[in-house]
């Protein structure tokens, strides 16, 4: 089985050009292998159906769509005290 990648928010696509260069293509490289398993070791849920993991300093926090078999992709930020604030609100 193998998920759809989307970004949820086009703010995501704003944070990713924070990202330094030599930390985007692991990371982008870690979201494609999603596709394929959509918790990977090292994936920590955080609540139902919504994930982050670990690239570095980065966390990518993610919804699983297991019905329609997509990955939403809902931020992906440097670890700091507002990384987790408020993350079931990136998905509604």
């Amino acid at each position: 089985m193998s998920f759809r990648i989307e970004i949820a928010r086009t703010r995501v696509k704003k944070q990713l050009r924070r990202v330094p260069k030599s930390d985007i293509q692991r990371i982008k490289k870690t979201i494609a292998t999603l596709a394929h398993n959509p918790a990977p070791p090292g994936a920590i849920s955080l609540a139902k159906d919504i994930y982050r993991f670990r690239v570095g300093d980065y966390r990518v926090i993610y919804k699983v769509l297991f019905s329609e078999n997509v990955i939403l992709i809902g931020r992906i930020a440097r670890r700091n005290e507002k990384t987790y604030k408020n993350f079931k609100a990136l998905f509604e």
